[in-house]
């Protein structure tokens, strides 16, 4: 299991770096998790869904991970149900019934969190469609018409889900024998936490999130930057992930301003949801930074551990001892893009292909033993960045 694990480790990093086309990076992905669901059942296949997200996060931060996180959602299911010789039409409203959930989740968060609320989202459409004299007004008819939307993308993204997965499992490919081997202990290093524990870190991250999700305040948002400006500067930060996250944080900055221009909300309170989202993206960011990759994905083993009693998350921790990063991942990614390179453009080759990468590449992979874990000790400094992470909750006690 650890070697698909892996594949689709490396699918849904290929996905999230991608400028476009999300979805069909992060196939090959599904597909790996539904092989697994099929193969050791439900538990594990969520568990081994689980162990790749967090590999993800590790490697990049939480930036852009909605489109791998759909298929980490779905595959499992659909692998189960092709496993107790489910009819392709159960498949694709198991598929599109999670899918639809998903979607009406993110739409909740960028109506609430990044426009404002539902007034805004529907000032927003009238003054987009309002001029055409046709198209149904009100906050439910904008609704209406963005779920519309998003439903038949789903139908369309489910549709797609089910024939190559079905394709898959049902012929799946007979690799050769494994010839790689895995790395040497100690062949290479993976950056840690370069000055706190990355629990520290973490835990901090996630109160700066709480509190940015709770009020939209200038005191509260200034505090947070205020926290967050000097913690960035003494953390000895990686910045692989900081490309990432301006681009995100330039998108969310973008949606936040023209929603709240185009519905009349008013600049100054644009301009805090501008701020959140800015400073939300920021200290997802810094948390990657901040930890690394090494750092994140011990702090992602203990936590596993802490929690093996919820179901599918022993399964995570297991598929987690045994996946590697670096030279690993750059070597799949190479051969997937070399396997695809003569592929002709056209549907069916192209998922032949991905499924014939996915079986080689997952059969030939063998856990090794990677860079040397890092040694975590809270301290003092770790104590004091968590305990500064709450002063701008002291603005939400004089709101």
């Amino acid at each position: 299991m650890h070697g698909l694990a892996h594949v689709a480790t490396v699918s849904f990093l290929a996905s999230r770096a991608a400028p476009s086309l999300q979805f069909f990076f992060a196939l090959g992905g599904g597909i790996a998790l539904a092989r697994s669901a099929e193969r050791g059942g439900a538990r594990t296949g969520y568990g081994t869904a689980l162990a790749s997200m967090l590999q993800t996060v590790a490697v990049m931060g939480p930036a852009r991970i909605n489109a791998p996180l759909t298929q980490a959602i779905t595959a499992p299911m659909m692998g189960r149900l092709q496993a107790r010789g489910a009819h392709p039409l159960t498949e694709f409203l198991g598929c599109l019934a999670l899918r639809l959930v998903h979607y009406a989740v993110l739409l909740a968060a960028f109506i609430f969190v990044i426009l404002g609320g539902i007034d805004e989202f529907t000032g927003s459409y009238e003054t987009l469609t309002g001029w055409l004299g046709i198209v149904p007004q009100g906050p439910v008819a904008a609704l209406a018409v963005t779920a519309a939307g998003q439903f038949l993308w789903a139908i369309f993204f489910s549709a797609i889900q089910v024939a190559a997965y079905r394709r898959a499992l049902a012929d799946w490919p007979l690799a050769a024998p494994p010839v790689a081997e895995p790395p040497a202990p100690g062949t290479y290093a993976e950056r840690g936490a370069g000055r706190f524990d990355p629990r520290a870190i973490v835990i901090a991250a996630l109160v700066a999130t709480a509190l940015l999700l709770a009020s939209t305040s200038w005191p509260l948002l200034l505090g947070v930057a205020a926290w967050l400006i000097p913690a960035w500067l003494v953390c000895k930060p990686d910045h692989d992930a900081v490309p990432l996250g301006l681009v995100l944080a330039g998108m969310l900055a973008f949606a936040a301003l023209t929603g709240g221009l185009l519905s009349g909300a008013g600049l100054e309170l644009t301009l805090r949801r501008v701020l959140r989202a800015i400073l939300l993206v920021a200290v997802a960011t810094w948390m990657r930074a901040a930890a690394g990759p090494g750092g994140l994905r011990e702090a992602f083993r203990r936590a596993l551990r802490r929690l093996r009693r919820v179901p599918c998350v022993k399964e995570a921790a297991a598929q987690m001892e045994g996946l590697d990063p670096g030279p690993r991942l750059v070597a799949a990614a190479r051969a997937a893009a070399d396997r695809l390179a003569d592929v002709p453009l056209a549907p069916v080759p192209l998922v032949d292909a991905v499924i014939a990468w996915v079986a080689a590449e997952s059969a030939d992979y063998r856990p090794g033993s990677g860079p040397a874990r890092p040694r975590l000790r809270l301290r003092a400094p770790d104590a004091l960045l968590v305990a500064l992470t709450l002063t701008p909750a002291l603005a939400l006690l004089g709101a």
